[in-house]
């Protein structure tokens, strides 16, 4: 049984948050990669009206200006609740993108690094997560692989304090809650 789609732009998102999520969670989540920000979306809507399965959309914000990000998320909230019909879903932004997710912390992005960040290479760390992913650890599909094969669950743990990550897990936790008060 799908309790939940996660629908992300990238295949490197789902990688994140698979390796994030607890298991206890995203077990029984299906994820997909809408491959970009308008088609995850598209697909998001489309999953509500069909299947009337919770939908968790995760998007990059592509800003961190506050106001910017209210307009994106309330429009994009508006047009899925247009087909929800009660079913349950949440957008989810990573502000400016989902790699943000990796520098929370950076003595911890420093280790698996295996080296120092300036503070100009930290600022442009978290305007920027993307493109400063691909500068230091080379501009290649692997990135999510070789920040994942260089820390341990405890290190997970602490990426799992990430906001972003916290209010996904709050909602899966929730549609679980419900769906054991269903059955």
């Amino acid at each position: 049984m799908t309790l939940a789609y996660m629908i992300t732009q990238s295949n490197k998102d789902v990688e994140i948050l698979q390796k994030l999520l607890p298991k206890h969670l995203s077990q029984d989540i299906k994820f997909i990669a809408g491959e970009s920000s308008y088609r995850a979306r598209s697909l998001g809507t489309s999953l509500l009206a069909a299947h009337k399965t919770p939908v968790a959309l995760v998007l990059d914000a592509d800003t961190d200006n506050e106001s910017q990000i209210f307009e994106k998320r309330d429009l994009i909230n508006y047009v899925l609740k247009q087909v929800s019909f009660g079913t349950p879903f949440q957008v989810f932004l990573g502000v400016p993108e989902l790699e943000i997710v990796f520098l929370q912390n950076k003595s911890l992005i420093e280790k698996i690094a295996q080296r120092q960040f300036n503070d100009l290479e930290w600022q442009l760390s978290q305007s920027k997560p993307k493109e400063f992913l691909e500068t230091v650890f080379g501009n290649n599909q692997q990135i999510n692989a070789r920040i994942f094969s260089n820390i341990n669950d405890e290190e997970i743990r602490i990426l799992q304090q990430h906001p972003l990550i916290q209010e996904i897990i709050t909602f899966l936790s929730s549609l679980i809650t419900s769906s054991v008060a269903i059955n």
